[in-house]
């Protein structure tokens, strides 16, 4: 394994092999989901037992703090509905240079 991928992986692995993650990507497939409402009000609570979240850009901008120090796992898919039997077919939401910026 290349240096960087080495390093980004022990940020989010524990040493023990263990990692915990909060999981605030996933709303879409779930259809409406309760405490999400406020998604601060749900995060901020939860983060010194994350190691690391897993969140959308929108989310991300409005709802964590710039100075966190917890890694994020960005979500760059995403869809535009729920209708349908296929929830697989989405599409790129944020671009190379956008998700480097974040």
């Amino acid at each position: 394994m290349e240096w960087g991928m080495a390093n980004r992986m022990a940020q989010l692995i524990q040493s023990d092999g263990h990692a915990l993650f909060l999981p605030v990507d996933h709303g879409y497939f779930q259809g409406p989901t309760r405490r999400l409402e406020e998604p601060r009000k749900t995060i901020e609570p939860l983060l010194p037992y994350a190691d690391a979240i897993f969140i959308t850009r929108g989310v991300l901008r409005s709802s964590v703090d710039p100075d966190n120090a917890k890694p994020i796992i960005l979500r760059v898919s995403g869809g535009t509905s729920m209708v349908g039997k296929d929830l697989a077919n989405e599409g790129i939401t944020t671009s190379m240079e956008e998700a480097i910026r974040l």
